[in-house]
């Protein structure tokens, strides 16, 4: 074991260790096709599973419906509505206004009707209003 400078070699000298920082793209190449037709066969694969199992299910359970609930603008507490398309407010605010401007009972057997807003605030200025909570016409 001398030290002589013959035994080592100094980077960018030559020799064997230059070959080794070569990198081979051909195998990286190889390697990621190699990957991503694994990756297809296994996708396609599973769809094959997925259709089959569908199928099984189908003949054991019956083909499935769509939900009674779907469709619907809420579910139990959830708007199912989207934010531009919801009309709600508008319709509500609507019949309410056709129901303030319009006649009609509100007991039938006790006598209480209701009248345009207009009108009974036209009665209740003019003072012919019945007394709150009498109910008489």
């Amino acid at each position: 074991m001398s030290g002589t400078p013959h035994d080592s070699h100094a980077p960018g000298e030559g020799g064997a260790h230059q070959s080794e920082d070569q990198i081979d793209f051909k195998k990286v190449i190889a390697v990621g096709l190699g990957s991503l037709l694994l990756f297809a066969a296994c996708t396609v694969w599973a769809v094959i599973i997925l259709r089959n199992e569908t199928s099984r299910l189908e003949v054991e359970r019956g083909i499935s419906v769509k939900g009674a609930s779907i469709g619907k603008e809420e579910i139990g507490i959830v708007d199912q509505v989207h934010f531009d398309s919801d009309d709600r407010l508008s319709r509500w605010q609507k019949e309410r206004g056709d129901h303030m401007s319009s006649f009609g009972w509100v007991d039938r057997a006790r006598g209480i009707v209701h009248i345009p807003i207009e009108n009974a605030m036209e009665e209740v200025a003019a003072g012919r209003a019945p007394a709150p909570g009498k109910g008489s016409p």
